[in-house]
């Protein structure tokens, strides 16, 4: 007899984010993608590198520079794939782009961001695909700078919810 009770929505306590997204100025980006041994494998990598150092470069928040002692993060930036749902009818394959980010002072992981790369067949719909990663893991490192987890949609204060438990 639970039909239509409001619901409140508890509000989670905020997760802090390491200050080292606020505080710091420079950064160093690395490719942590394999080459591989196939022309597919390598051209992938420096698509993938190239599009993140140049998003890096004009976003303005942090300053790239060439070498990681030089830097107050450092940012390895690589392609994954692996099987997904093959019994639900899936594809068989999805790729991720994932950032990872280090404090340079103690080799501390900070945070790894992912985002999936679309399906491809042809090199440009892949540039096009991978710069909207791309795109969206700047959001998400924009958050971080800004104090706020990525994706986070935790609402500021507790509202009723008008949702129904059962249509009894």
């Amino acid at each position: 007899m639970l039909a239509a009770l409001p619901l409140c929505a508890q509000v989670p306590a905020a997760v802090p984010v390491p200050s080292q997204f606020a505080t710091a100025h420079t950064a160093f980006l690395a490719s942590g993608s394999a080459p591989g041994s196939g022309r597919n494998e390598r051209f992938i990598a420096q698509v993938v590198y190239s599009s993140v150092y140049k998003s890096l470069s004009t976003a303005g928040h942090y300053h790239l520079v060439s070498a990681p002692a030089d830097a107050e993060l450092s940012m390895v930036v690589s392609t994954q794939s692996h099987v997904s749902d093959v019994m639900g009818g899936d594809s068989p394959f999805e790729a991720l782009l994932r950032l990872e980010i280090y404090d340079v002072k103690t080799h501390t992981l900070l945070w790894a961001l992912d985002e999936q790369i679309n399906s491809m067949f042809r090199e440009k719909t892949f540039q096009k695909n991978v710069d909207q990663s791309v795109a969206a893991l700047m959001v998400d490192l924009n958050a971080l700078a800004s104090g706020s987890v990525p994706g986070d949609t935790t609402p500021t204060k507790a509202e009723p919810s008008k949702t129904r438990l059962s249509n009894e």
